[in-house]
């Protein structure tokens, strides 16, 4: 074996292991380090297993735990049946272990830089795996034979394993799994990038799993490309030389020890008048682009078109090709009050992550409301059960969705009207209970978009205003009219 994995625990390490959101994958992740410490650890490393490079999940189950053949041979969740066996250790006892592990404070903040959460949240992610409250402390390798196998099947997709399968008998009715180690560790698994550059750095933007269809068929097979990707543009192409000049200038911008502030001129459509409008400047700092729904944003915090007064500041999403000019700043020119290089090197890509992920909608800096929706039960099975949706359309009973209506902080005729509504409606159908941005022209878009296949109840203005936008519709299309 020619590489040592003796890497510690850190944030940024299990990160590019998950290949996504570390908070959601905790517990999957930390088992993938410990099965690369386990197989490619130094001689001394306490977790390492005395492997040939050709081995079974069956020999290496055998030598990782204790008692192997009475508690970790079947497919079934072993029993706490020994101390010292590393099934009987929790998140914390491999985050934060003397030997190999890291400090727990130091991890506790990396990680809120990434992912800012409620100190109740992180105690529940290292007890139970996930940032709801649970029964009773995970312990993360007490899991069936099933899940540790689909562990090791993970890091073969990801390069630190080949696998290799042998038909056991001539009608290949059983087939005999052999895991080889590598040679060579994948270096976009440890540093998140190609050394030279290449074009699967772009792979790191991507928030989802499209990155293993990238990684799988970015390069033709037998001539032929086999996998397109088409993202909607509208960004016209007369903007495109603005749009190359504004990308240079947010590289080095970004590259700087310490960020600076820009000032932008923007044409911003709440206020748009003309089509000469030479638009407004804003005094902001620069965080992230984000491409979504169609063009390129820039994410930045300062002020903003729908402040009030110059001095008040929040976040925003600057649409690219509606900035007319970009001027880096330098700090002692800046007369804003709560706005200077310590406030804002705290506004990161990672808050806006997490804050993005609070609620339905793109406006992450609007303030959140609570949906609730119904859902015709066949449209629901095809189209969201099954889906990433289902993580944010949360199900609630038909009871519950009549409980929410009656806790509804709104006017009682207004109540009693969505309550009789929704004794017209059918139990069977789908309820659904989620935030949502108030206001947010995307997540608007999508509910339209479904027609009458989805119905809002709460809040009552979103419903009154799905109202008025097909009643307007309607006078449209009305031909009697």
């Amino acid at each position: 074996m020619s590489q040592i994995f003796d890497y510690l625990p850190h944030v940024e390490l299990l990160k590019i292991l998950a290949r996504g959101s570390l908070k959601q994958s905790l517990p999957k992740t930390l088992r993938l380090w410990v099965i690369l410490r386990s197989l490619y650890g130094e001689d001394s490393d306490p977790v390492r297993v005395n492997l040939e490079n050709r081995f079974t999940y069956s020999d290496w189950y055998q030598m990782f735990f204790t008692q192997p053949e009475e508690n970790h041979k079947y497919d079934r969740v072993p029993i706490t049946h020994d101390p010292n066996c590393p099934c009987a250790k929790t998140i914390a006892d491999w985050l934060f272990d003397e030997n190999f592990g890291v400090k727990d404070r130091e991890w506790q903040v990396d990680f809120g830089n990434f992912y800012p959460i409620e100190k109740e949240e992180f105690n529940n992610l290292l007890d139970f795996g996930l940032i709801s409250t649970g029964s009773e402390k995970q312990r993360l390798l007490a899991k069936t034979r099933k899940t540790i196998e689909s562990d090791f099947d993970n890091l073969v997709t990801l390069g630190w394993l080949h696998l290799e399968t042998i038909p056991v008998n001539p009608r290949a009715t059983k087939i005999q799994r052999y895991y080889h180690k590598v040679e060579k560790f994948p270096d976009r698994a440890l540093f998140g990038r190609q050394p030279n550059g290449n074009n699967n750095d772009v792979l790191n933007a991507l928030q989802n799993d499209l990155v293993d269809f990238c990684e799988d068929f970015a390069l033709q097979l037998n001539g032929q490309q086999r996998f397109f990707l088409e993202l909607e543009y509208i960004v016209h192409s007369r903007f495109y030389k603005k749009m190359h000049r504004f990308r240079q200038q947010f590289k080095e911008i970004w590259q700087a020890q310490t960020i600076p502030p820009i000032k932008i001129t923007y044409v911003s459509a709440r206020k748009f008048q003309n089509h000469q409008d030479e638009g407004e400047e804003y005094i902001v700092y620069p965080v992230c682009i984000y491409y979504s729904h169609r063009a390129p944003y820039l994410f930045a915090y300062g002020q903003t078109p729908i402040g009030d007064r110059p001095e008040q500041l929040d976040w925003y999403d600057y649409r690219l090709d509606r900035i007319q000019d970009l001027q880096e700043l330098q700090w002692n020119q800046i007369n804003l009050p709560n706005f200077s290089p310590g406030i804002c090197k705290e506004k990161t890509p990672q808050q806006i992550e997490a804050m993005m992920s609070e609620a339905f909608g793109f406006d992450f800096y609007k303030p959140k409301e609570l949906l609730l929706l119904r859902f015709e039960r066949y449209f629901h099975y095809r189209y969201v059960e099954g889906t990433e949706r289902e993580e944010i359309f949360k199900k609630i009973p038909f009871a519950e969705a009549v409980a929410e209506v009656k806790r509804a902080d709104i006017d009682l005729a207004h109540k009693q009207q969505i309550l009789q509504l929704l004794t017209q409606r059918s139990p069977q159908d789908i309820y659904c209970r989620l935030y949502y941005r108030k206001g947010d022209n995307n997540a608007i878009m999508r509910l339209r978009a479904w027609g009458p296949k989805v119905e809002v109840f709460l809040p009552y203005s979103l419903r009154q205003r799905m109202t008025d936008d097909l009643r307007a519709t309607w006078k449209l299309y009305n031909n009697s009219q």
